[in-house]
């Protein structure tokens, strides 16, 4: 896909603020990269990528479950699930953390990083900005391919898995990335991270899958 049609594509995804009142716990448990739960809440997931490959994420339940909501709406329109990637999760890790801490404001929006990071800040709003986005896994971890995400934040309380799925549902741009629909038809993900912290929740796609887990 050229670039050119890229970033008119992301131009059209900007990050949508709705409001809704959550309620978030912090206990951890794990599922496995089809999304099938492994035993118990002190289980590591782990997702094997290819012979003798193989590595390990934690996810809050929140997180867990946002993967598997993701994962049977993906079965629900006829897609296929997606392998947990560690390093994309901490790619939504690092932002949704972030976002909580230094909100976006003025023309920026979810998409954005701050200058209080070990990255290069980014104000997303089309143009330039939008490969500095799509190149944060890159920067910020060993996966090799560009990353796309969706964000979602409630004005008040917390944030809810469920929630979080029913905003994106909402949003026909990103309703598209979730299940590889309209302009997202010729891509297919091969790489998944979640993350859900305070306020926000986003989800970070990938092309390549994600064979390190460094």
């Amino acid at each position: 896909m050229m670039i050119q049609g890229m970033v008119s594509l992301f131009r059209s995804l900007a990050g949508i603020v709705l409001p809704v009142a959550l309620l978030i716990a912090h206990s951890v448990t794990a599922f496995a990269a089809d999304g099938s739960p492994y035993g118990g809440d002190a289980e590591i997931l782990q997702a094997s990528h290819g012979a003798g490959k193989s590595s390990r994420v934690s996810l809050s339940d929140e997180e867990a479950q946002l993967y598997r909501l993701l994962m049977d709406y993906r079965r629900s329109e006829g897609k296929p699930p997606i392998p947990v990637s560690p390093n994309l999760s901490r790619v939504a890790r690092l932002h949704v953390r972030d976002l909580e801490a230094h909100p976006p404001s003025g023309s920026c929006n979810l998409h954005s990083w701050s200058e209080y990071g070990s990255w290069q800040p980014v104000c997303y709003n089309g143009g330039e900005s939008v490969q500095r986005m799509w190149s944060k896994p890159r920067e910020l971890t060993s996966y090799n391919g560009n990353g796309f995400e969706v964000a979602a934040c409630t004005s008040s309380g917390r944030m809810l898995p469920s929630h979080a799925l029913s905003l994106w549902e909402g949003s026909s741009a990103h309703n598209a990335v979730i299940t590889n629909s309209g302009k997202w038809e010729r891509l297919q993900w091969n790489a998944v991270g979640v993350a859900i912290s305070g306020s926000y929740a986003v989800v970070w796609f990938g092309e390549e899958s994600d064979p390190s887990g460094r």
